[in-house]
């Protein structure tokens, strides 16, 4: 009994090596591993040993006292204190103008020395500039920025190992500043641009797998040269002048243009979507389908395998026929019925060989819907899923309607699995 009494009295955990001490603490948040030195001289200061530090200040409450500011504050210069002979694997830090930009400029400057290779920044500072050592450091792996500052890009940046950038709320002020951080870059796969400004946007790199451009103000052109991307999203206006090349390995574009001017875009749109051309999945919104159909020549897309045509503030643009055409090898069409009002006297080459699965949303209980769905079932030979997608106000009684209609329709494909939700 004694022998038990004492294991019971050991202290397991405190008794494992500190490697795995400071692997348990990673789980934790940073404010959370920082609370357990008050446990024992043991684990005064393991917390140091965690290598990913998150630290936030939520300023979005008038009420937040200036006590409170400054205890935040001495708690990151506490936390960065004890890791000064520790590498940082990554550092995140949200704060607002409330906070030293000093304190701020010397915390990032901090864990770049100590070769932070994940980097996330979501600051709110008045005339704040960025550490020049960050734009020349080798060991960051991926860098989001979210600072609501204009950014001079220094003409020595050099980030060779950065994989993932994410550039939120900047304005460049350079016509070349964008075109100046992605080619420093040269391991970059990943590039996010969201709630931007810039002039020009010159965007060429022979790596770069993902590019997403959203909602950024591009008051020049865009140019695109980029050989290995796989996925393209674009949500946005229309620039002044396009220039999309080597696009050939490009596998998803999803394009959500916003403008509903249309008439002065034609030349634009046109250089846009031929730029996009080799594209297997495509992603469009109404208004960017009412813009493709402005294209002169309409552009083809020999590769396009999925067309995806959703509906965008109640606005379906009518154009499915046309895409239907000149899209030979496509097997998935998912879109509004809507968009859908002349079905093709001469059925596409598409509809007879290639389509396997067909998503039809928006769907009523009226004859025009019906016979939409009848016109796939009765000319697609190799269709195995029909999926019905109706308004929300449609019953159970009346779901069950349209199934048994389509059920009893005659159909080409004697695999068609059809569902009706």
């Amino acid at each position: 009994m004694a022998t038990q009494v004492k294991m019971e009295n050991v202290d397991r955990i405190s008794n494992l090596p500190d490697s795995i001490l400071g692997y348990i603490l990673s789980f934790l948040s940073t404010k959370e591993a920082v609370a357990t030195s008050i446990l024992s001289s043991k684990w005064r200061y393991l917390f140091a040993l965690v290598s990913n530090l998150d630290f936030e200040l939520d300023e979005s409450s008038q009420m937040l006292k200036i006590s409170a500011i400054k205890s935040f504050m001495c708690f990151v210069d506490r936390v960065l204190f004890f890791h000064n002979t520790a590498n940082i694997n990554a550092f995140r830090l949200r704060c607002g103008k409330r906070v030293d930009s000093d304190r701020v400029y010397g915390w990032i400057s901090a864990a770049i020395w100590r070769g932070v290779k994940h980097l996330g920044l979501s600051i709110s500072l008045d005339n704040f500039t960025l550490p020049g050592v960050l734009f020349t450091c080798t060991t960051l792996i991926t860098l989001k920025l979210e600072t609501n500052l204009v950014l001079n890009v220094p003409k020595d940046v050099c980030l060779p190992n950065l994989k993932i950038l994410h550039l939120k709320s900047i304005m460049f002020p350079n016509d070349d500043s964008v075109e100046s951080l992605v080619s420093s870059c040269i391991s970059l796969v990943e590039l996010i641009i969201c709630n931007c400004s810039t002039k020009k946007c010159n965007i060429s790199h022979n790596s770069l797998k993902v590019l997403e451009i959203i909602r950024s103000v591009l008051n020049g052109s865009l140019v695109i040269d980029t050989p290995a991307l796989a996925y393209f999203n674009y949500t946005y206006s229309v620039a002044r002048e396009y220039s999309l090349k080597n696009l050939q390995s490009l596998i998803r574009a999803d394009i959500a243009f916003l403008d509903i001017r249309f008439d002065s875009h034609q030349t634009k749109v046109t250089a846009f979507f031929e730029g996009i051309s080799n594209v297997n999945i495509l992603v469009l919104s109404s208004t960017s389908l009412k813009l493709l159909k402005c294209c002169e020549p309409l552009p083809i897309f020999p590769k396009l395998l999925h067309l995806n045509l959703y509906c965008d503030y109640h606005n379906f643009e009518r154009g499915v026929a046309n895409l239907l055409t000149d899209s030979g090898r496509l097997q998935s069409l998912l879109f509004y019925q809507e968009a859908l009002t002349n079905l093709p006297e001469r059925v596409p080459h598409c509809i007879l060989y290639q389509l396997k699965v067909i998503e039809i949303s928006g769907f009523t209980t009226n004859k025009d819907c019906i016979g939409k769905a009848k016109y796939f079932l009765e000319n697609a030979t190799v269709l195995m899923k029909l999926i019905i997608r109706t308004v929300p106000f449609l019953s159970e009684e009346q779901k069950s309607r349209i199934y048994q209609q389509l059920m009893a329709s005659p159909s080409k494909s004697k695999q068609c699995c059809i569902l009706v939700v």
